[in-house]
């Protein structure tokens, strides 16, 4: 569990060499980390939002492919043939990965009335679960797979095949804000996906800010039991794949809005 923050340090202290002095390459890693970080700070964790003023669930999204086009955006401005095949799969996946979360959304959002993700936390358990809520949870489940960059997905970076997609031209501290920001946002999805399904049980502000851990724990665990037991799958597959992904989470929508 700690291998990841020491790898962080140990980019901290590597050299952060510049393969091309295009200032998207070199403001690329600050817009991923930035996207993801500012989408942390609006995503309820058992209590409010630090920033839940300042926007609802879409601000999220925007914020989550705002980090991701600044992956897209580090593999175009660099000078490697596998950095912009990377992003070539970024961009992608991400045009068939975004649908199926906002879809998911907004299938929590109509069956509690409101897009403010703590409106949405407490009031899904007033409303009761539903079949609309199960596939929005599937749908949402199988979309943090592929937004974690997680087996069997991580098709934009595959070390054994294009050597880290858009992150082969980075190194030291760039490097280490683009493995930070994935850090990030692979919590926020799992708080996120947590949130949507509603503090339950009900119960006073200070059981449901000790719970929320747990459930983010047990979406993190399962996410990763996926991981490991799949083997990488090919570009087009994945595609195809979220396309009937993108079906369910639709379904599940109307579903939601005829109030079942």
């Amino acid at each position: 569990m700690l291998q990841p923050y020491y790898d962080l340090f140990k980019l901290f202290g590597k050299d952060d060499c510049q393969v091309s002095q295009d200032l998207l390459h070199r403001a690329a890693p600050m817009i991923v980390f930035t996207g993801a970080t500012a989408a942390a700070l609006l995503v309820p964790m058992g209590i409010p939002a630090p920033l839940g003023f300042g926007g609802d669930g879409l601000v999220l999204i925007y914020l989550l492919t705002f980090s991701a086009i600044g992956t897209v955006l580090a593999g175009l401005s660099s000078k490697s043939p596998f950095a912009a095949t990377g992003a070539s799969r970024e961009m992608m996946l991400l045009l068939v990965v975004e649908p199926v979360m906002a879809a998911a959304f907004f299938t929590f959002a109509a069956k509690a009335g409101s897009l403010g993700l703590w409106d949405i936390s407490t009031g899904i358990p007033q409303v009761g679960w539903a079949w609309s809520l199960l596939i929005a949870f599937c749908a949402g489940l199988l979309a943090i797979q592929a937004e974690s960059a997680k087996l069997p997905f991580d098709i934009a970076e595959a070390e054994s095949e294009i050597i880290g997609g858009p992150y082969a031209e980075y190194s030291g501290i760039s490097l280490a804000a683009f493995e930070w920001a994935y850090m990030i946002r692979h919590v926020v999805l799992a708080s996120l996906l947590a949130t949507l399904v509603g503090q339950w049980p009900a119960a006073p502000a200070i059981v449901g800010f000790l719970l929320h851990p747990i459930k983010v724990l047990l979406i993190l665990c399962l996410v990763e039991v996926i991981a490991v037991l799949s083997p990488r799958v090919r570009i087009a597959q994945a595609i195809r794949f979220y396309e009937g992904a993108g079906v369910l989470a639709v379904a599940g929508l109307l579903v939601a809005v005829f109030g079942l």
